[in-house]
């Protein structure tokens, strides 16, 4: 291995690091609307495929969050109004939707100053990176 390499921690450190402090940052971001990074994406799945399943979804997170979790995020979604469950589908309610779009902005910003100083180039060639670790360690992306 190269001595540059040999000089910095474990690829795993910097994973859990990044992904321990965006959802700090995300979690403190959303805590004015009383959600989490977990609601967060619940949110734009529905967004992005206007109904989800959980099964599905769950499927995509497993590794995330515990089914409880994942009941816990949902029943917090539902009490709220903000989505409805329908022959096993979760869906946007009107209250839902005007809400999402308030989060959505809120997220755009977040996303910005995560990104501060990170060319498109620089992103894409870390995602490029991550997928190929992942499938050289049998996974799928």
């Amino acid at each position: 291995m190269q001595s540059g390499i040999m000089e910095k921690l474990p690829i795993g450190w910097y994973l859990k690091e990044a992904d321990c402090l965006i959802t700090h940052f995300t979690n403190i971001a959303f805590e004015s609307f009383g959600i989490n990074r977990f609601h967060w994406q619940v949110l734009k799945n529905i967004d992005a495929h206007g109904k989800i399943s959980k099964e599905l979804y769950y499927h995509q997170v497993s590794r995330f969050l515990t089914m409880a979790e994942l009941d816990e995020v949902l029943e917090t979604l539902l009490t709220r109004n903000w989505i409805c469950h329908t022959n096993d589908l979760y869906s946007f309610t009107d209250t839902g939707k005007q809400e999402y779009a308030a989060i959505e902005a809120l997220q755009l910003k977040n996303r910005e100053k995560i990104m501060e100083g990170i060319s498109e180039e620089e992103y894409l060639a870390a995602i490029n990176f991550l997928e190929k670790l992942i499938r050289n360690l049998g996974g799928k992306v």
